[in-house]
């Protein structure tokens, strides 16, 4: 092929062409072609405490919504569904964090505007799964979908290990004390099959005051067969449950609870210290705040914990929140505790709330 001088120009203008679209592809500086970067914005909603425990001979598992859910306005649709995720490791291979397990199965999806079959407790959803036997394991995880079935988040893995729970109780009784409400049961000796148990036995102790939600007010796993509680308003009259557990290989399994109505507190007794309190940090202070106490309450106590010294921060009682701390040191961790005191002269002064913690930060 004889190539002319016009067509020799454009060959190499074609290759000259060719060289600088290369170099503009490649060459660093703006317009320079990478790949693609990470889109920004808010972090993707996730569970971050799914809990898992067995309740009469079905596994339950539970876990809060995510802080992008609990902000949106009500009756507006989530745009995102709980896709609750199950698999059934082999029983011996119970406590093999390295032993393969079958493929995960898409069991539920749960809508958190609609939850059903799910149930709302609070600001948690609790689904329970019959489709369960005993001497089996069960993992769930909770993946976080969006409209368009992409997923966006996966849980960490929750795990029960279906065994028999404890029998019932026996005897239940409430008796007024000079202290409070003193319970007393009959714990039972075997689980349910009338078999020796499998695991450790336990006691959880929940209480009910007029309208409200059931609340617990065991803290730690209880043992014994009496149960003293002090953190009842005067002359009012309350509702009690006692749940038998089992603790095995770290799942509950929750027996059926023996119930009382209307055990009524003493007559001569100090208010109930407040059931929650919590401090905000505010121009060099820290806000010192709590829910008031169930019953007439004339007035309260706050009280500081720096280390292992505890003192009254309250010449005398102050009739509502927040008491304003303003003695206090930059980058200094703090406990606040609050108590109630009676509307009798003598001001009778009740139990200590549990302690709220926070790190004074002194911001201006």
């Amino acid at each position: 092929m004889i190539l002319t001088n016009g067509s020799l120009m454009k060959f190499h203008g074609e290759r000259w062409f060719s060289l600088i679209l290369l170099l503009a592809l490649f060459m660093p500086g703006c317009g320079s072609k990478t790949f693609p970067a990470a889109l920004k914005g808010a972090p993707p909603p996730q569970v971050k405490d799914l809990e898992a425990r067995v309740r009469a001979n079905a596994a339950e598992i539970s876990w809060s919504l995510p802080e992008q859910l609990k902000t949106q306005d009500k009756g507006k649709e989530a745009g995102y569904l709980f896709v609750i995720l199950k698999t059934e490791p082999r029983w011996e291979n119970r406590n093999c964090l390295d032993c393969p397990t079958p493929s995960e199965q898409e069991v539920q999806f749960i809508n958190p505007t609609l939850p059903e079959p799910a149930r709302v407790e609070g600001d948690q959803l609790v689904w329970t799964d019959r489709a369960v036997e005993p001497q089996h394991v069960y993992r769930y995880r909770i993946a976080i979908q969006d409209a368009k079935k992409r997923i966006l988040s996966v849980s960490k893995p929750a795990m029960v290990k279906v065994v028999p729970p404890p029998g019932p109780l026996r005897n239940f009784l409430a008796f007024t004390q000079t202290r409070g409400i003193l319970l007393k049961w009959k714990p039972p000796a075997k689980d349910a099959q009338g078999k020796p148990f499998q695991g450790d036995l336990f006691f959880l102790i929940e209480r009910q005051s007029r309208d409200k939600p059931w609340e617990r007010i065991s803290n730690v796993h209880l043992r014994g067969d009496s149960f003293m509680d002090s953190t009842v308003a005067s002359n009012q009259s309350y509702n009690y449950r006692v749940t038998p557990y089992l603790i095995f290989e770290e799942t509950t399994i929750l027996g059926e609870p023996a119930t009382f109505q209307q055990a009524k507190a003493p007559q001569a007794l100090p208010p109930p210290p407040p059931n929650k309190v919590w401090v905000i940090p505010s121009k060099g202070t820290l806000e010192v705040h709590w829910i008031e106490s169930e019953g007439r309450a004339g007035g309260y106590h706050v009280y500081r914990k720096e280390g292992k010294d505890i003192i009254r921060l309250t010449g005398s009682p102050i009739q509502r929140p927040p008491y304003v701390d303003k003695a206090i040191r930059r980058d200094v961790v703090y406990q606040y505790a609050v108590s109630a005191v009676d509307t009798q002269p003598g001001q009778q002064e009740g139990l200590l709330s549990k302690w709220a913690e926070i790190r004074s930060l002194m911001m201006e």
